[in-house]
């Protein structure tokens, strides 16, 4: 009994990964629009390649597992 149970950490680790991921993603589009010349439009860029990149990757990845 001395370790925590699963159903305890397996949401506390998905809230951190969000925390981290959203942080990470802040911090770059902060990055982008301040010291770069592209102001804004860098977040810009980076949101849209993440919107269609994401989906994009996750079918590639599922495809497989369709054609059975």
């Amino acid at each position: 009994m001395n370790r925590l149970p699963f159903p305890f950490i397996l949401p506390l680790a998905a809230i951190m990964f969000v925390v981290i991921w959203g942080g990470g993603l802040g911090v770059i589009f902060i990055v982008l629009d301040k010291k770069t010349s592209l102001d804004q439009w860098g977040a810009v860029i980076i949101g849209m390649a993440l919107v269609v990149m994401v989906p994009l990757i996750a079918s590639l990845i599922a495809l497989p597992k369709r054609s059975n």
